[in-house]
């Protein structure tokens, strides 16, 4: 992509707003290399922009797999990863490539498709794209699998 060309959002150059990236890569890794394919865990979260302290909701591949079985506009299972971490918490979308471990802009595309299906909410925050889960049904969909 060109360094000048513009999103969908408007803005030029990266798909990715954010000025801060709050997750740690580190912290996000150990947690998936413990991780059950069939479990889930919590990784501990504070935005620097916003203050917010949350545990975000990570899925083990097996478990990804079969919430993007019950939900096709999931995709696959790195869909499933980032509505399942948006089920608690309110992420930008730098914050949501970290924890999916997928590339930046690809992680910016299925946010806004996302957005599009109304799954997701958006809003801005010191120029940054935060994103909401937004689905009620999306949301029970999760809770019944993880719980």
């Amino acid at each position: 992509m060109d360094d000048k060309a513009s999103t969908p959002h408007g803005e030029t150059g990266s798909k990715i707003s954010c000025k801060v990236r709050c997750a740690d890569p580190a912290i996000v890794e150990a947690a998936m290399t413990r991780l059950d394919p069939e479990g889930t865990v919590r990784v501990p979260y504070t935005c620097q922009i916003s203050g917010k302290q949350e545990k975000i909701l990570l899925l083990g591949s097996h478990l990804a797999a079969r919430l993007a079985e019950a939900m096709p506009e999931a995709r696959d299972a790195a869909g499933a990863r980032i509505l399942a971490g948006l089920y608690d918490a309110e992420l930008c979308e730098c914050d949501v490539a970290t924890l999916t471990r997928l590339p930046d802009d690809e992680a910016a595309d299925r946010l806004r498709a996302f957005e599009a299906k109304g799954l997701l909410t958006h809003r801005m925050l010191h120029g940054m794209h935060y994103f909401r889960l937004a689905s009620g049904r999306v949301r029970r969909e999760i809770r019944e699998l993880i719980h």
